[in-house]
């Protein structure tokens, strides 16, 4: 059971690069090879962002040594809800980006990978699969671009993502409470 929440959480996480990438080839003119290329930015800059968070954490975390997992049910709780609000600003659209340069590309990768850069932080106490946890957050990325890459954009798949980051969001809460009310997973 343990493992299964484990991977829910990295899909969940993940998905964050999902509504990027659905309005990332809205009119369908870029070619597959290049999909393919921008899709591996995506996955690789959100297996360096939880790195990144992963560095940040080892240089404070050991302050909340004795209340580390509140501060990690704190910080899986904040991310949780900040993606509940993106949720609705999928909805409206807003959250939906075309990209006519690629400086704007590499800036809203790492807007999306801010969420991947907190989760990291909190790695030293709560890291699914350990060192292997960037790994999979850059293969589940890498498919979540795909998916929205391929994807037209429509209402009905703009609803869709929104739905699908809800559905996130409440993933990570449910991580988050079985985390603080189990001792079994440092």
């Amino acid at each position: 059971m343990k493992y299964f929440l484990y991977i829910l959480f990295i899909i969940a996480l993940a998905y964050n690069t999902f509504p990027l990438a659905l309005g990332l080839n809205r009119d369908h003119r870029n070619k597959h090879l290049t999909n393919l290329l921008l899709a591996a930015i995506f996955g690789l800059l959100q297996g360096i962002m939880y790195y990144i968070g992963s560095l940040l954490g080892d240089t404070f975390m050991h302050v909340f040594i004795l209340r580390y997992k509140w501060v990690v049910f704190g910080i899986i709780i904040a991310v949780s809800v900040r993606m509940m609000l993106e949720a609705f600003k999928i909805r409206k659209g807003e959250r939906l980006f075309s990209f006519d340069n690629y400086v704007k590309f590499i800036i809203m990768t790492i807007a999306a990978g801010i969420n991947t850069l907190i989760i990291g932080m909190t790695a030293n106490y709560f890291s699914p699969f350990d060192e292997l946890m960037p790994v999979f957050l850059v293969a589940a990325s890498f498919l979540w671009s795909i998916a929205g890459i391929s994807m037209n954009l429509s209402r009905t798949n703009i609803l869709l993502s929104s739905m699908m980051h809800l559905g996130a969001s409440i993933v990570l809460f449910i991580v988050a409470l079985v985390y603080i009310l189990t001792n079994n997973w440092f």
